[in-house]
C-alpha cells in the first residue's frame, strides 16, 4: 500500500514541478503569499519552534523585532518552497543570471592551489539553488551528502536531476565513500547546520552565546584526507536573486587543535545571521541536547 500511496504523491509532485516550469515569476510570487498565509496563520507551521529559537538567540532583542523578524522569514521560506521546485526545471544561464559571486577571483585562486576541497555550507538564502548551481560555478566535480527521502520514487528522481545538473548526491551512511573518488578534482559540501543524530559525536561551540551541539563530519574528514575548507554562503540580494560568498576556514586542517575548524565555521555563520536573520532556516530543532558538565565547549 506504501509503494501505491508514494507513486501517486510522486506522479503529483512531478505535475506540479511541470506547472511551475512554465509559471510567471510574478505568478509565482503572488502564490508565494498565500503559501505564507497557510503556514504562518493556517497551520502555523513550527512557529513555537522558530520563536523558542530566536528567543534563545537573541534574548535581548525586543517582541517587536522578533515577531518582524519571524514574519519576514516565514515569507522568506514561502519563496524558498516555491524556487526550490521551479529550480528543478530551470535553464542552467536562467539559475546562473540569478547568482552573482561576491569575490569570484577567490574561486579561481583556490581551483588552481587546491584540487580537492570540502565545502561547509548551511541553510541560508536558497540552500537548494546553491546546490543546483554549484556545479555550474565551480570547475570541480561537486558531491553532496543528503538524507534519503522516505520516498524512493521522488528521492530517485531528485538524485538522477541533480546528477544531469552535475552535483552528485551521496547517502550520509555512505560519506567515506565521496571521498574515495577518483577524480582529478572534487569539491565536497556539507551543510553543517543541522542537529547531530548522535550526540557522542557532537562537537560543542557556542552559537551567539548558546552552547550548540554541531556535526562532526568537516572536521573528522577534513583532517583524515588533510584538505582545505572554506565556507561557501548564500544570501538573498533581492527576491529571486542570490549573491555567495567565501570565507576561509582552515587550509592545514591537522595543524590545528581539534574542534577549531568547527569554532571557525560557527563565527562564520553568527556574522552572516547578525547581519541577515532572516537568511536563515529557522525552523530546524537544533537544541535538542544540552551540554554535560564532562561537555568542553568552545568559546
Amino acid at each position: 500500500m506504501k509503494h501505491v500511496i508514494d507513486y501517486i504523491v510522486y506522479v503529483l509532485f512531478r505535475l506540479m514541478v511541470l506547472i511551475f516550469k512554465t509559471m510567471p515569476w510574478m505568478v509565482l510570487y503572488k502564490l508565494s503569499r498565500i503559501v505564507y498565509v497557510f503556514l504562518f496563520y493556517g497551520i502555523r507551521y513550527r512557529r513555537k519552534v522558530v520563536r523558542q529559537n530566536l528567543d534563545r538567540l537573541f534574548p535581548n532583542k525586543t517582541g517587536e523585532w522578533k515577531d518582524t523578524v519571524q514574519k519576514s522569514f516565514y515569507r522568506h521560506l514561502s519563496d524558498i518552497f516555491l524556487e526550490s521546485i521551479k529550480g528543478y526545471d530551470l535553464s542552467p544561464n536562467n539559475l546562473l543570471s540569478r547568482f552573482t559571486f561576491e569575490n569570484p577571483e577567490k574561486l579561481r585562486e583556490i581551483e588552481v592551489k587546491y584540487p580537492h576541497i570540502i565545502v561547509a555550507s548551511a541553510h541560508c538564502g536558497n540552500w537548494e539553488w546553491g546546490a543546483i548551481a554549484a556545479p555550474l560555478l565551480m570547475k570541480y566535480t561537486t558531491y553532496g551528502l543528503y538524507k534519503p527521502l522516505s520516498n524512493s520514487y521522488i528521492d530517485r528522481w531528485i538524485r538522477h536531476r541533480r546528477a544531469v545538473q552535475g552535483m552528485h548526491l551521496v547517502p550520509i551512511a555512505a560519506t567515506s565513500s565521496m571521498f574515495r573518488s577518483n577524480e582529478a578534482s572534487a569539491a565536497y559540501f556539507f551543510i553543517t547546520d543541522q542537529h547531530p543524530s548522535r550526540r557522542a559525536n557532537a562537537i560543542w561551540v557556542r552559537f551567539l552565546g548558546y552552547p550548540t551541539a554541531w556535526l562532526h563530519g568537516v572536521e573528522k574528514y577534513s583532517r583524515i584526507y588533510n584538505l582545505p575548507v572554506f565556507y561557501f554562503g548564500i544570501r538573498r540580494s533581492k527576491r529571486g536573486f542570490y549573491t555567495v560568498f567565501i570565507r576561509e576556514i582552515a587550509l592545514q586542517p591537522n595543524a590545528l587543535p581539534y574542534g577549531e575548524i568547527t569554532r571557525s565555521y560557527v563565527r562564520i555563520l553568527e556574522e552572516s545571521l547578525l547581519d541577515d536573520p532572516v537568511n536563515w532556516l529557522w525552523t530546524h530543532r537544533r537544541w535538542k541536547y544540552n551540554p554535560t558538565a564532562n561537555d568542553i565547549i568552545l568559546e
